[in-house]
């Protein structure tokens, strides 16, 4: 055997690579409407959601979590069982949005909703922690204590526990069992302290097991850790590919497409660069963007959690003449990618991954002396979709028989033009076609040949959200 062949056997032998399988959390919570009776001084759903604000800050950081609630959005109706956050999420202040929002209306369908959890569960390596918040015991005719036995005999690695909030003799019966059956606690709780109390022992417990995975991974680890790389779904669209390099030396060492939006990179321990590389079409190479640095540690799993800016573009706006899409970052105005149309525009506003940041949208149209601006500050989150509304615009009815060279839209009593446009030496183009602008109100002046100065031709033009002006220039 060769050199080559026997490092890289022994680099895939089983007993030296350890994944770092943390635990993993899913939340779910009770949305019916008996949880806007009161326990203590406030209703029960507002107790909850004091607690989980108290209790998912304190979850390692380690610990992706989940959430589901039922009966939250329509009254007598089983099948109301949202999974609000899917398995998975690094995000809490997204998890904590979504349980500020819920609203209690309808049916308790506890065994449906399980069901649902476990179907999310399936094929994960690590053991999942489920916390069942309830005030009541399964009212759609379902049997939760015998799903959750039918689940804990199969193959997915979960514990339960179950907290049963102001309920009765023959709900804590109902909810005891389907404890016991997960291989949990049940806990009973009368008001937020008591809840609060119940969910921190949890969440210690929680912990312990983190601390426990962390003590595995010091005695197995080798040479070898990952990477894993997560993203919005929607990024994939505008992805070709990614491009991984080692810093001490600028090798490559990984390149090609992602399988999916939550992906892991097997990565010998040291410091290394990604770069996304953005399709192009008619067979044009990738656009290449370095994108952020992480460190890999032999046995651990780093994590690289990007978020997307998604363009959400009018349909009507589709007589454009671009040159290119410019994302910046704000503040700096440092150019993070330029996306250009070579001869198809069907990449250009395809939702773009980036790191998590503010940024500013620009758009170069052709033969225009520099970008326009339609977008400042966009905040783009890890994990999550962060959206440019691009729907309104303007386009000059073409004059008849007065020769335009050009023209300027302004910001009204302005001085530097938003938006410049100009024709070619032996065309006109884009003269005439539409251009996407901010919403506000401007001034427009035409450069008409012949003449030293612009031509004032619009003031207190105004462009409203979800607006294309055709502007008629007297002329």
């Amino acid at each position: 055997m060769n050199t080559r062949a026997f490092l890289l056997a022994a680099l895939l032998l089983p007993v030296c690579v350890h994944a770092v399988d943390f635990p993993e959390a899913v939340f779910i919570l009770d949305g019916s409407g008996s949880m806007l009776g009161t326990a203590g001084a406030q209703t029960k759903m507002d107790a909850a959601k004091g607690v989980l604000e108290k209790v998912v800050p304190g979850v390692p950081a380690e610990v992706r979590l989940g959430l589901v609630v039922y009966g939250h959005r329509r009254a007598k109706d089983c099948e109301d069982i949202e999974i609000l956050v899917p398995p998975g999420s690094a995000d809490r202040e997204a998890l904590l949005a979504q349980v500020r929002a819920i609203q209690p209306k309808g049916m308790t369908p506890i065994a449906e909703a399980v069901t649902r959890v476990a179907e999310q569960l399936k094929g994960r390596a690590a053991e999942t922690t489920i916390v069942l918040v309830s005030d009541g015991r399964e009212t759609c005719g379902g049997d939760p204590c015998a799903v959750v036995k039918a689940l804990k005999a199969g193959d997915i690695r979960f514990v339960m526990h179950v907290v049963g909030f102001d309920v009765t003799a023959e709900d804590k019966e109902e909810l005891s069992c389907i404890a016991e059956a997960g291989g949990g606690t049940y806990f009973g709780a009368g008001d937020a302290d008591a809840l609060l109390a119940a969910l921190e022992t949890v969440r210690k417990e929680i912990e312990e097991k983190v601390e426990k995975a962390k003590s595995a991974t010091v005695q197995k680890a080798t040479g070898l850790g990952k990477v894993r790389i997560t993203l919005p779904e929607s990024a994939l669209k505008g992805l070709s590919g990614i491009r991984i390099t080692r810093k001490s030396d600028g090798k490559q060492v990984k390149e090609g497409e992602l399988s999916g939006a939550d992906s892991t990179h097997p990565l010998m321990s040291g410091d290394y660069r990604l770069t996304l590389l953005f399709a192009n079409p008619n067979y044009k190479p990738p656009t290449e963007v370095e994108l952020t640095e992480f460190t890999v540690n032999k046995g651990e799993v780093a994590e690289v959690v990007l978020g997307s800016l998604v363009f959400n573009k009018a349909d009507e706006l589709n007589d454009l003449s671009v040159s290119a899409v410019i994302v910046s970052e704000s503040g700096t105005g440092r150019e993070v990618l330029k996306a250009e149309p070579h001869g198809n525009d069907y990449y250009l506003f395809k939702p773009k991954a980036m790191s998590a940041g503010k940024y500013d949208v620009a758009i170069h149209y052709y033969r225009s002396p520099a970008p326009t601006t339609v977008a400042e500050g966009v905040d783009v989150t890890a994990g999550r979709d962060a959206y440019v509304t691009l729907d309104s615009g303007i386009q000059l009815v073409k004059p008849e028989g007065t020769n335009v060279k050009g023209w300027d839209l302004l910001r009204a009593g302005g001085t530097a033009p938003v938006l410049s446009v100009r024709r070619g030496s032996d065309n006109q183009e884009p003269m005439w076609r539409q251009f996407i602008v901010p919403p506000g109100i401007y001034d427009l002046h035409l450069l008409v040949e012949g003449m030293d100065e612009p031509l004032p031709a619009g003031e207190g033009i105004e462009i409203k959200k979800g607006e294309t002006v055709r502007f008629e220039t007297g002329l």
